[in-house]
């Protein structure tokens, strides 16, 4: 990676403060602490990594020191398009405290971006260390707390989504499974790092907010299974998984219908931060529907 240190700089800036908007949360979890929060929020490069070598550096250019170590990225989980970084590359990384990492350690790194050029070095804004489980349990837990404080969304923002939507729904997820693309479809998807990997989800609809009554209680929600940068974002779904969906028509994809379980019906989608939540949500989303 050649591109320049300045030019970089400004590209993370601008990411960082951008990066105060808000995906999803894919389940209810514990709360964040205020440290996690602030360091998530932050964070312009955020990924899973196993620590290979202390008091050390993954390339020229970078100073060496007792703060310093190299980490083998695992996953990523965010960073800015400009910053070329992928599972398997080494990364450098100033932590706070050295004494907290030794080599085979796993953890969730929110960073920043510090030195670019034949590498990439970063410096930490914090960790998680999870308590056993190894690198899947790393990922699942740098997920879930990314997941956790970018679902925060200000009422703004959600009366925004609740006023530009089709639908907005209590339901559950009964069945996940992948979208066979048609041919009608096919021409417009090539296999890359940054495709969708759509999926669909059945939806069963326990109560609607907002929109038409449903001929049957069901409706289908597709939605991009990466988390490439592309679609880091956008809510990921899991059978069981219930909560307040905030739906459009399928304007994405290509095929605007679908047929799963025998039933045929409209797609709709949840692509944007916050178009999905927790139960938690279900009193402030029906007051902001009410005084619409």
């Amino acid at each position: 990676m050649n591109t320049s240190r300045f030019f970089l700089a400004g590209i993370l800036g601008m990411s960082l403060l951008a990066s105060g908007g808000s995906p999803f949360a894919p389940a209810a979890l514990p709360q964040a602490t205020n440290n996690q929060a602030a360091a998530v929020k932050q964070s312009s490069i955020t990924f899973v990594g196993t620590v290979s070598q202390v008091a050390a550096t993954s390339f020229t250019g970078v100073p060496k020191s007792a703060q310093t170590i190299v980490v083998r990225v695992d996953s990523v989980l965010k960073k800015p398009q400009a910053v070329s970084l992928k599972k398997g590359d080494n990364v450098t990384v100033e932590v706070k405290d050295p004494a907290a990492f030794h080599e085979g350690t796993q953890a969730t790194f929110y960073t920043e971006g510090w030195i670019f050029g034949s590498g990439v070095a970063v410096k930490e804004l914090g960790h998680d260390i999870p308590p056993s489980g190894g690198t899947s349990a790393a990922a699942e837990t740098g997920e879930r707390t990314v997941g956790q404080v970018q679902s925060e969304i200000s009422d703004q923002d959600l009366q925004r989504l609740l006023a530009t939507c089709d639908y907005v729904v209590i339901g559950r997820i009964t069945d996940v499974h992948a979208w066979a693309i048609p041919k009608s479809a096919a021409p417009r998807y090539r296999t890359s790092e940054h495709s969708a990997n759509w999926h669909e989800a059945v939806l069963q609809v326990q109560s609607v907010l907002k929109g038409p009554k449903l001929k049957r209680n069901k409706m289908i929600v597709r939605f991009p299974q990466s988390r490439d940068v592309a679609w880091a974002s956008a809510p990921k779904f899991e059978p069981g998984q219930q909560g307040i969906f905030i739906l459009k028509k399928d304007q994405v994809s290509g095929a605007p219908t679908a047929s799963s379980g025998g039933y045929k019906g409209d797609v709709y989608t949840c692509l944007k931060p916050g178009d999905w939540l927790p139960m938690t949500e279900e009193a402030r989303v029906r007051s902001l529907l009410k005084n619409r």
